[in-house]
């Protein structure tokens, strides 16, 4: 039997506060900071992909647990 479980994790992307121009990606659970990103990014679309792989990298890990 499957059981879905609804992914409680979510990636942000926004305009970095450090570097204007470039953006930064945050993945939060319930409001709280998990994971974010190291570095700063030039691209909208770098950092969506970035962020995807990390978010990928958690969900994994919550559904093993």
């Amino acid at each position: 039997m499957i059981t879905f479980r609804p992914n409680p994790h979510t990636l942000h992307v926004h305009a970095s506060e450090a570097e204007p121009g470039r953006f930064d990606w945050t993945i939060r659970r319930d409001d709280t900071v998990i994971r974010q990103s190291v570095r700063s990014f030039g691209s909208r679309g770098a950092t969506e992909a970035d962020g995807d792989a990390a978010l990928r990298r958690v969900t994994a890990q919550w559904q093993r647990s």
